[in-house]
């Protein structure tokens, strides 16, 4: 009987195939599976930040309603079983094996994130889910979860990210949009120019579109169980998606009450002090994590333990997160695609930032802890996140 030691040796083999577009070889597995992803009804939700969160909240409202429901989400912080849950518990790691392995059966050439998606999809099935709130892993168009046809599309917003595969930012609209299907509603919290993109896909598909404006937040009157600045506006997005979805009040009152999301302005009380830990990894995140920093904690000093992946705009991201009297201790996230410590020192000495290099992330985390900072905040990529988060939760 195969493991989850197994499925894992298989999925890192995978990788080493990369990313590849195309929707032939899903649709392939889907079928060759009974097309599993058809047995429930499904929300599908893009966005360059704030996704995971909206799909959290989305599945908590749901599952508030009486409903049983499958969440699909990306990366994982600690285990790959965290991206495929029901009702909030995580695929057991026997089930995923079995759900990986039943899908390498098919003898279908596919790729990492392809594998993933249609082992989550026959889970969901097996599991016999009413519903499955399933979030994109790259872009829109090409992804592997767009052989779905949902109930609702939700694109919550667009910034730059990922340029070397989707291209500049009217590029990355056009792929984000391409979740938008035909006479299916579709809720965004875009603006400008990405907001005209998908108000004209919209347009051309008879789907009616359903904007928030970041400047008409409802949110804020109702408990949310999630921190930071920014999941006023994700929370306004998961509303607006509820009411078109019909999802009673009480629910949508219950689930953000109830709702947890990991590493997204997560503040933790310590015996070092306080701990924040969010996985801004690009600079809208960036900016989103300053701004409910300065909010959350304006005085005092902060420390932080701070990795990117190299293909990640760090430069901006610097420039918007630290303060003159900063620490930074920079480590490099689990990745073969992390940027290296000398350069991302280079780049903070020369915006006038203190910081040290520490290659070793635990080494790291014990460095911070040490600091007598006020606040210690842990930032960056989620593969760095993932590598240090349960030594301090």
């Amino acid at each position: 009987m195969k493991t989850y030691k197994d499925a894992l040796e298989y999925l890192d083999w995978l990788c080493v195939f990369g990313i590849k577009e195309g929707l032939k070889r899903i649709k392939a597995l889907a079928e060759a599976l009974g097309n599993p992803q058809n047995a429930y009804r499904t929300i599908h939700v893009a966005g360059t930040n704030g996704k995971g969160s909206v799909c959290a909240m989305i599945a908590e409202m749901l599952k508030a309603q009486g409903l049983k429901v499958g969440l699909f989400t990306s990366p994982h912080l600690e285990s790959y079983c965290e991206r495929i849950r029901v009702d909030g518990v995580n695929i057991p790691e026997d089930d995923f094996a079995e759900m990986i392995f039943r899908v390498k059966a098919c003898n279908v050439e596919a790729t990492h994130f392809e594998v993933l998606t249609a082992a989550a999809f026959l889970y969901f099935k097996v599991r016999a889910v009413d519903v499955a709130v399933i979030e994109v892993g790259l872009g829109g168009t090409f992804d592997s979860t767009n052989i779905i046809t949902p109930e609702l599309s939700i694109i919550t917003n667009i910034a730059l990210d990922h340029e070397n595969i989707l291209g500049d930012l009217e590029g990355i609209a056009r792929n984000k949009a391409g979740i938008i299907k035909p006479n299916v509603p579709t809720v965004t919290g875009a603006q400008g120019k990405p907001l005209e993109i998908i108000r004209a896909v919209a347009k051309e598909k008879h789907s009616t579109l359903h904007e928030v404006n970041p400047l008409k937040l409802k949110a804020q009157s109702l408990k949310l169980n999630l921190r930071g600045e920014y999941q006023q506006m994700n929370a306004a997005i998961a509303i607006k998606a509820a009411q078109v979805l019909s999802i009673e009040d009480a629910a949508i009152e219950a689930g953000l009450a109830r709702v947890q999301w990991a590493g997204r302005f997560e503040v933790i009380d310590t015996a070092a002090g306080v701990v924040v830990i969010d996985g801004a990894h690009n600079p809208n995140g960036a900016e989103a994590l300053r701004q409910s920093l300065d909010k959350t904690f304006p005085q005092g000093q902060r420390a932080w333990l701070f990795g990117v992946l190299r293909d990640k705009a760090f430069d901006s991201m610097i420039k918007i997160l630290f303060r003159a009297d900063d620490l930074v201790i920079v480590t490099p996230p689990d990745s073969e695609r992390a940027a290296s410590t000398d350069t991302l020192c280079r780049c903070l000495h020369e915006r006038g930032v203190k910081c040290l290099a520490v290659e070793d992330n635990l080494a790291a985390l014990e460095r911070l802890m040490k600091t007598s900072s006020d606040v210690k905040i842990i930032a960056g990529s989620l593969y760095l996140i993932g590598a240090v988060r349960r030594f301090v939760v």
